[in-house]
């Protein structure tokens, strides 16, 4: 009787965690109270569970391929704590790091009981029909569902941020899905490619270039992977330079060729290099970097740099490296980009390693993270980390088991 209660609270358990884990992208597009909630009860539910089945799942999860690379690029995080010391933001804001690999690691093996997959596919559906009601809502209204106002959803910041980071890797998901997997209906088709248009025109409503860009360059990478044998190289040419030109019409109309910000990043870049010269192994601290950041910039062993418009840029403050390769190593030094650099290597083997279905728009998926990573969103941010944690899970959870025999 004990242990058909046990696995009945085992189930109980492994379905709240795969549903709420599904919950994510909606989490990151409602704020931080709603993904760190989520991805907090996730890691703990399944602790709890192997308490109540009093077995261990680190000897069957640390097997996995994308388990143990995360696990080394939290170590380094920590490492660089404890060599370093902590920033203003406090030892705390660098170790707590670990509950995203809490979340990683309690979806990777509940996937191996249920189809995980689906929730979190439901769950990314979702989220573009949330933020498409409270985009509408916002411009309609002035304000969203929560009453927050319209100029947080147009600005660079708030809910604009987190909104371009989200529908970047949606739009380029479902709209490459929709196109190359043949074994939909054409009523599926459709309704697959509508939501990723409607997240991209939710992107391009958030005038983010970067994201806006990143989307773009994940479905153009798959149309030109999955067409190279069936048209010519003309073609596919012709086809790519329309598809530039169209896109640089839009920023011209919209008036985003400017790149004043774009010379502002290269200082930063050159303060982010030396931060790493100094640091070369472990790096200066996830926590440290806006404090070390400010040292080097006011102490002028940097050079301001001059802009080709004459003027010259020199900032004093930055939030992060607004490059993900020079964030990795500033922070976290090469032990960090090394296991990063991992992570991201057997995410792309598995990715490849079956497209049938909606997996053959995965690819998509690792082309807007490097996109976004060349000038784009802080790769430690809490909400880029749940959403990346997100992405993980997806594309690693076991989608060829049968979750039956699992509570037969």
């Amino acid at each position: 009787m004990l242990e058909e209660s046990r696995r009945i609270w085992a189930f109980r358990l492994d379905k709240f965690c795969a549903v709420l884990g599904g919950l994510v992208p909606v989490g990151i597009a409602i704020g931080n109270i709603g993904f760190e909630s989520i991805i907090g009860i996730v890691g703990l539910c399944w602790i709890i569970r192997s308490i109540v089945t009093k077995e261990n799942p680190l000897g069957r999860i640390i097997k996995h391929p994308l388990v143990i690379p995360w696990i080394v690029w939290f170590a380094s995080i920590v490492i660089s704590l404890l060599v370093n010391g902590h920033g203003t933001k406090g030892w705390a804001h660098d170790f707590v790091f670990i509950r995203y690999l809490l979340f990683v690691m309690a979806l990777l093996d509940v996937s191996q009981r249920l189809p995980v997959f689906k929730y979190l596919l439901y769950g990314l559906v979702g989220s573009i029909i949330w933020v498409a009601v409270n985009t509408i809502s916002a411009y309609v209204f002035g304000y969203d569902i929560f009453g927050k106002p319209l100029i947080r959803y147009t600005g660079k910041l708030k809910e604009a941020s987190r909104i371009s980071g989200l529908t970047a890797y949606a739009s380029a998901f479902f709209i490459a899905w929709g196109i190359f997997d043949k074994s939909l209906s054409n009523k599926k088709k459709s309704i697959i490619i509508g939501v990723g248009l409607v997240a991209l025109i939710l992107v391009f409503q958030t005038h983010i270039r970067t994201a806006i860009l990143a989307s773009l360059a994940g479905i153009l990478f798959c149309v030109t992977c999955f067409f190279r044998k069936r048209i010519s190289p003309a073609m596919a040419l012709t086809v790519i330079l329309l598809f530039i030109f169209t896109v640089a019409v839009f920023f011209q109309v919209k008036g985003m060729w400017n790149l004043s910000s774009v010379y502002a990043r290269i200082y930063i870049w050159k303060v982010a290099w030396v931060m790493w010269l100094d640091n070369p192994l472990f790096g200066v601290g996830v926590s440290s970097f806006q404090d070390v950041y400010r040292e080097i910039a006011t102490s002028g062993a940097v050079a301001e740099f001059v802009a080709p418009d004459g003027r010259v840029r020199m900032l004093n403050e930055a939030t992060h490296a607004h490059n993900i390769f020079l964030m990795l190593i500033s922070c976290t030094g090469i032990l960090g980009f090394t296991a990063f650099s991992w992570l991201l290597v057997n995410t792309v083997r598995i990715a490849m390693k079956n497209i049938n279905g909606f997996r053959v728009a995965w690819i998509s998926c690792m082309v807007v993270l490097l996109v976004i990573g060349i000038t784009g969103f802080n790769i430690y941010h809490s909400w880029y980390q749940a959403l990346l944690a997100f992405l993980i899970v997806f594309i690693g959870s076991n989608i060829e088991m049968n979750p039956k025999d699992s509570y037969e």
